[in-house]
């Protein structure tokens, strides 16, 4: 029996087989590790980045927290400096002084009576003046005063007109935002602001805390609505905590107070254009939308101070009032006619000079006149100088007819002519 040799190729092939499985397996444990290395990598650096995330979350609620009293302060700040300047602006006939922080100059206690009247030690300004510029046939001064044939059109009496623009008084009522001119409510309010807010803002306080505050530029700007007045402050304001080192910064600041102001102003523009616009117009009997009127007479000589309340504004729990001082007016007294009167030098029937009587200068006319101020006008307000009956002693005699509201006259002359 013969045997043949044959290659071992089998055996190798085997050995092959179980290499490459080795290598394979050796490959996928690597891969393995690479993965789970990339993993751990990607797991680490989100951690990092959350715990990143969460420690300035921190940081940011440590500053608001930091800040957010400094912010408190400012505001409640503007809200009580900008009460103060409504006050004022109330109390004052809608002025506020310069040496108060306002654009009005400061009157001297002596100028009481022509600028203000004093009123529980406060400057009440006026708001309604004299007449004191000629307008068309309308004349401040007496007799002309408010025209010659008053209330008449001309001297046929033949019509009656009782109304006319600023025929008996002035306003001095201030505007109310500075677009309507110099001095107006909104200019004052902003200016008293701007110049009084650094006395509240004393931060001295959060040093004990460890922060720090700084100051830089400021504006202020206020808009007077009908229903609120409205301010909003603008005020470079840096916080530093002192233990950390951080700064942050704080700017804009708003205040709102529910004061009908803009309304208000539109019912006391009423008022003062209808009082010097018509000599019949009772002030006292005026109202709207829930404002109320009181009036404290002859507070200096013969001046009065208005008083407006309105009940739906409140400032430190009370009602808003604005005042206003109400400068005396003359009385307006009726036109007589004629002017001149012709009467002979003696009477027949006894040969004496003549008597001229009350009844020869007035004839059937009746002494009327009216107040602007509402001042009381009685019989005995009226006078006739020289009082008659009175001999006409002379050629041409002048007699004086007037009316006093116990303080200014209107007054006509009436000339005798001896024939």
């Amino acid at each position: 029996m013969k045997y043949k040799y044959k290659t071992p190729v089998f055996r190798q092939s085997r050995n092959s087989k179980y290499l490459k499985k080795s290598q394979v397996a050796v490959f996928l444990i690597i891969g393995l590790v690479l993965v789970m290395v990339a993993v751990s990598i990607i797991l680490v650096s989100r951690y990092a980045a959350k715990k990143v995330s969460k420690q300035e979350t921190i940081d940011v609620k440590e500053a608001a927290f930091d800040v957010q009293p400094v912010n408190n302060f400012i505001t409640e700040c503007l809200s009580a400096t900008t009460k103060d300047g409504l006050s004022l602006l109330g109390s004052q006939g809608g002025y506020i002084f310069r040496s108060q922080g306002g654009r009005l100059i400061d009157y001297q206690d002596t100028d009481e009576g022509i600028f203000f009247i004093n009123n529980e030690n406060e400057k009440v300004v006026y708001n309604i003046l004299r007449p004191r510029f000629p307008n068309g046939r309308y004349m401040p001064a007496i007799p002309g005063y408010p025209w010659k044939t008053f209330p008449y059109d001309d001297e046929s009496k033949a019509a009656e007109s009782f109304e006319a623009r600023s025929a008996f008084g002035l306003s001095n009522f201030p505007p109310l935002n500075e677009s309507f001119g110099p001095n107006s409510m909104q200019e004052q309010l902003i200016s008293y602001t701007e110049s009084n807010i650094d006395r509240c803002l004393d931060f001295s306080v959060f040093g004990a805390q460890g922060i720090l505050v700084a100051k830089g530029n400021k504006e202020v700007k206020a808009d007077i609505n009908e229903n609120d007045v409205v301010f909003r402050m603008d005020y470079d304001i840096v916080v530093e905590n002192l233990v950390s080192g951080e700064k942050t910064s704080l700017n804009n600041f708003f205040a709102r107070h529910k004061i009908r102001l803009g309304k208000m102003h539109r019912f006391v523009n009423s008022l003062i254009e209808s009082d010097i616009g018509s000599v019949k117009f009772n002030i006292m009997n005026s109202t709207m939308e829930g404002f109320e009127i009181d009036i404290k007479r002859d507070i200096y000589n013969k001046d009065d101070i208005l008083i407006i309340t309105d009940r739906e504004s409140v400032l430190d729990n009370l009602p808003y009032n604005y005042y206003f001082a109400r400068k005396n007016r003359n009385p307006a007294m009726f036109y007589l006619s004629p002017e001149q009167i012709s009467m002979p030098a003696t009477n027949p029937e006894t040969g004496e000079f003549t008597i001229i009587t009350e009844e020869d200068l007035l004839g059937a006319q009746e002494l009327i006149a009216l107040d602007p101020d509402e001042d009381l006008i009685t019989n005995e307000s009226f006078f006739i100088t020289p009082k008659p009956p009175v001999a006409l002693l002379f050629p041409r005699m002048e007699f004086k007819i007037g009316v006093t509201d116990g303080s200014l006259e209107d007054y006509q002359i009436i000339t005798v002519i001896r024939e």
